[in-house]
């Protein structure tokens, strides 16, 4: 076995030849420390190009995370100028329940709202302060969603009680049976224009002329149309809710029993029938039953609810 290398060097241009022998342990030796250098340049370089790219992706990421951070300060921003916004909503709210004479909703459950959908967090993210603004934000989307709910709830209450309401009133008897003419005999004890006796005036007279027409007061049906003692020709109408009118002494009736009566509809016409000395009409309001001063339900002539 050989313990030496030849390494023979050859030049034709020059008609070189030259025998070079090196002991087998130096070629290794040698071998063995080009290999180290080589494979330690490489490793150097591999290190180094990652090293880059780590600092790279480094930069990319805080540049990306302060983009982030500044968003989410934007957002939450505009999430506290939300609340403050919802909070007149919430003093609106209040002003319309005390106008309606409705309950208001206890701060307490606004600042707690009803609840949203929950929204899940990310815990892969390991920022403290991203993740802290994090939740603070999906904590006022949640209190602001539950805000909504609840105003949302609440109007439906107020426009439940607003048609409760208007339902009232369109049977309330509100407006004057025969518009542009005046009172000429109120509610009260006064002398009888007939026998000269005091006795109980349960209505007003409205002087008007014959044929005039009358209208109803409010919407409700009638419950009797026809000849009345003392009253002569008379309707009545009753509105519900307790509430009842009458009018009398007409010339001519314009609706019958049953009929279905809405506020301002005519029902009949200024006649001088029954007990009277002239034509007029003689006006009433019973409420559950008792006759009451017609003169407040026609004190606002102009306001009509439809």
């Amino acid at each position: 076995m050989t313990n030496s290398v030849d390494i023979i060097l050859v030049s034709k241009k020059h008609n070189f030849l030259k025998n070079l022998r090196f002991p087998l342990a130096v070629v290794l030796f040698v071998a063995g420390i080009f290999t180290i250098i080589t494979v330690s340049t490489i490793i150097l370089c591999i290190s180094r190009t990652r090293r880059t790219f780590v600092r790279l992706n480094l930069t990319r990421a805080e540049r990306d995370g302060a983009s982030l951070t500044a968003r989410l300060d934007s957002l939450k921003s505009a999430l506290e100028r939300a609340q403050f916004v919802f909070d007149q909503h919430v003093t609106m709210d209040n002003r319309e329940r005390t106008y309606w004479q409705m309950a208001h909703v206890h701060p307490d459950i606004w600042s707690m709202g009803i609840g949203g959908k929950q929204v899940e967090r990310s815990p892969e993210i390991a920022n403290k302060n991203t993740r802290r603004t994090l939740d603070e934000i999906y904590e006022s989307l949640d209190v602001l969603k539950g805000k909504y709910y609840l105003r949302q709830s609440s109007l439906r209450e107020i426009h439940e009680q607003i048609e409760d309401n208007l339902l009232l009133w369109s049977h309330i008897p509100s407006i004057h049976p025969l518009p542009g003419c005046r009172i000429c005999s109120g509610f009260g004890y006064r002398t009888d224009p007939i026998d000269r006796h005091i006795r109980m005036h349960w209505g007003v007279d409205i002087g008007a002329p014959r044929g005039k027409t009358i209208i109803a007061t409010a919407d409700g049906v009638v419950s009797h149309a026809g000849w009345v003692s003392g009253y002569g020709w008379t309707v009545v109408i009753d509105h519900g809710f307790g509430f009842k009118t009458a009018y009398a002494h007409c010339q001519n009736l314009l609706v019958k029993k049953g009929d279905p009566i809405k506020r301002g509809q005519s029902i009949a016409r200024v006649g001088s029938t029954g007990r009277s000395i002239s034509p007029h009409l003689h006006y009433e309001v019973r409420v559950s039953g008792m006759k009451i001063n017609p003169y407040k339900y026609i004190n606002n002539s102009e306001v009509i609810f439809d």
